[in-house]
């Protein structure tokens, strides 16, 4: 089920008695209520915070960001872009359902106030490599990213150099979100399995799991991932918006959920953060964690208003090890080899291909625009499916050693 194409119907209008109307694009945002997005807006919008959307690139034409996107860069096979060229969409999606400004009836995202920090590692959607995701999320991290944003997995369950690059973040202080995947399967890879990372699986319209969720252990919080209305480069859809299916849409949530968080506590380290995120979630399932949808899915409005007591560390995280090494160590537990050489040619490990979450990415038809007429036809996206990890090069026997405590 990896990588095919989702395709989902597309509600074109909704009739007033007596008057034709279109109905605008974040009429047509089911999750913005499913979440209660406009209550949490009343007490912040996100300003201040600095999202990175690491993914396909961010289409900076789009009037729903207008206003939204700082210089960002380009990584892997987009290496010397700016990170404004979206040929696949998928970023541009994500970006909008964080960051959309609903301008002109458009898009609306769950912190239209925060800022979007574009890194574009592939120039298409079915073409990261592990070694451009782990480039782009430490770049993204010393331009003082606050939120990581990672709507992408892989077969992978652990990979050195995405390790290290979230680790990284972590000891930077930002929060990092990631996708459990959309195979249906008891299975959560890289990033999303990696410990202190919030991986997000999906729920559909009523709250139930979406079946096409990869879940697991790992699994740390759900939102929405059906039929989620967003905003998309013209060359990918002709009217600019699309449905999407798929946990890419729901980590994209979450991580609006991280940027109200940390605009209304600034003085909340990541760690108190994710907790809070954690803490405050609506359990669906048995009480307590469950596999298919984590502590729960997320509440921005109780994230924002509840009694929460501070803790010392990211709870999902393992206990601190003492160490007498050098060596840097991650949240798994384990010494990480050296950084790569950045000057040559990306080892092996980046070779490891990443598959977009979303799986084919936009699910979509077409949504209509802000316009008084109705559309005479539909239009679908099919897309190729992205390529499958059939090998996966094992880490080094350094990655295991654990002589260096």
């Amino acid at each position: 089920m990896t990588g095919r194409a989702l395709v989902a119907a597309v509600l074109i209008a909704v009739l007033l008695p007596g008057t034709a109307r279109a109905q605008t694009i974040e009429e047509q945002q089911w999750h913005l209520a499913a979440l209660d997005v406009p209550t949490a807006h009343a007490t912040t919008r996100g300003e201040g915070v600095v999202v990175a959307v690491v993914d396909s690139g961010v289409d900076d034409t789009r009037p729903d960001l207008a206003g939204a996107l700082l210089p960002g860069s380009g990584f892997g096979s987009a290496k010397g872009t700016d990170g404004t060229e979206d040929n696949d969409g998928h970023g541009t999606a994500m970006a909008t359902l964080i960051g959309g400004r609903a301008v002109d009836g458009g898009a609306l995202g769950v912190a239209p106030g925060a800022m979007i920090l574009p890194v574009s590692v592939g120039a298409d959607g079915d073409k990261f490599t592990t070694a451009s995701v782990a480039e782009g999320v430490t770049w993204a991290v010393d331009q003082g990213a606050d939120v990581v944003n990672l709507s992408l997995t892989s077969l992978a369950t652990l990979t050195p150099d995405l390790l290290r690059a979230v680790n990284y973040a972590f000891d930077h202080d930002a929060v990092v979100v990631a996708g459990t995947g959309n195979d249906g399967a008891e299975h959560v890879g890289a990033p999303a399995n990696i410990k202190g990372v919030i991986a997000v699986s999906g729920t559909v319209e009523g709250n139930a799991p979406w079946p096409e969720s990869n879940t697991g252990p790992e699994t740390v919080l759900a939102a929405p991932a059906q039929r989620i209305v967003t905003a998309v480069p013209l060359k990918v859809v002709d009217t600019g918006y699309a449905e999407v299916d798929g946990t890419s849409a729901a980590t994209a949530l979450v991580s609006g959920a991280a940027a109200l968080v940390r605009a209304r506590y600034p003085e909340l380290d990541a760690g108190n953060v994710v907790n809070r995120l954690i803490a405050t979630a609506t359990d669906l399932l048995a009480p307590g964690r469950d596999n298919a949808t984590g502590f729960g899915q997320v509440n921005p409005v109780a994230a924002l208003t509840a009694d929460v007591p501070p803790v010392q560390r990211n709870p999902l995280l393992p206990p601190p090890r003492e160490s007498s090494s050098e060596a840097t160590t991650s949240g798994q537990g384990v010494a990480l080899p050296p950084p790569p050489d950045r000057s040559g040619a990306a080892g092996v490990d980046g070779r490891t291909r990443l598959l977009v979450a979303l799986g084919g990415l936009l699910a979509a038809g077409v949504v209509v625009a802000v316009v008084s007429l109705l559309l005479a036809r539909r239009s679908r996206i099919r897309r190729a499916p992205a390529p499958v990890i059939t090998e996966i090069p094992p880490p080094s026997d350094d990655f295991w050693r654990t002589d260096r405590f």
